[in-house]
Formats: structure tokens, C-alpha cells, sequence
């Protein structure tokens, strides 16, 4: 995990603009057994990315993979999907598929090497007071 850090750190150091936008997204499962913190982190032009399970003493991070944008209504918010690979200890181990639109998400959606799939929904009663983190 260490090393995951120091590539952060690196990735951060090279940025000399505005601060990084931080996003944050609270998720659960229909069950409530499942709750993720997803963390979207965007810094001149390079996305960096994180899954914590709640009962997990590590993050995952993740790689991003690409971004689609759509209008779907001149009333609304432009709508977002981001695709990101898991890595674990080095080895693909499946993607997140993470759909926003404004400052809302409404897609969350784990997609594992074998095939197995995982839909979570955003999980309001989560958020802390400022959005910026996720209170289990």
C-alpha cells in the first residue's frame, strides 16, 4: 500500500495549479451489507481514484480507464460515465463503472474478472456534512 502512496505523492508534486477536485461517493447495497466510499480525484488532467470497503483496513486503488460526457438535456446537468480498473497485489481483478450526473451519482455498478455483477446505489444518509467523506 505503501507504494500506492508515493506514486500519489509523486503524481501531486508535479502539479503546480489549483488545487485537486476531490469528489466523494457513499454507496450501499439494497441489503445494506455491502457499503463502499468511492473517491474520484481529478489534478491537471491525471484521474486518481480509491474504493474503501467499510469493513476493509485498506483502500483499493483504482486505475483510470476512460470518461464518456453526454448532454442528455439542455435543462440538465451533463451526464458522466467513468470506467475504473481494480488492481489487486499487482493483478486485474475487475472494473467499477461509476455514472454522475451534476453533483449527484446514479450508477454504481462492480464488475468482477469472473463476470459477477454488483449494483450499488448512492447512499444519501451516508455523507458527512460537508460530502467529503462517508459515515458507516
Amino acid at each position: 500500500m505503501n507504494k500506492y502512496i508515493i506514486i500519489l505523492s509523486i503524481l501531486f508534486s508535479f502539479s503546480a495549479s489549483s488545487a485537486p477536485e476531490k469528489q466523494t461517493g457513499c454507496f450501499s447495497s439494497d441489503s445494506g451489507l455491502i457499503n463502499v466510499k468511492f473517491i474520484d480525484i481529478y489534478d491537471d488532467g491525471v484521474h486518481l481514484g480509491y474504493v474503501k470497503y467499510k469493513n476493509s483496513k485498506e483502500p483499493i486503488p483504482l486505475v483510470f480507464s476512460d470518461e464518456k460526457s453526454e448532454s442528455v438535456d439542455e435543462d440538465r446537468p451533463i451526464e458522466n460515465t467513468t470506467n475504473w480498473l481494480e488492481f489487486i497485489h499487482g493483478k486485474y481483478n475487475g472494473q467499477y463503472i461509476v455514472m454522475s450526473q451534476g453533483a449527484r451519482y446514479y450508477q454504481f455498478i462492480y464488475k468482477s474478472i469472473s463476470g459477477r455483477t454488483i449494483s450499488l446505489n448512492e447512499n444519501l444518509e451516508a455523507y458527512n456534512n460537508d460530502r467529503s467523506d462517508c459515515i458507516w
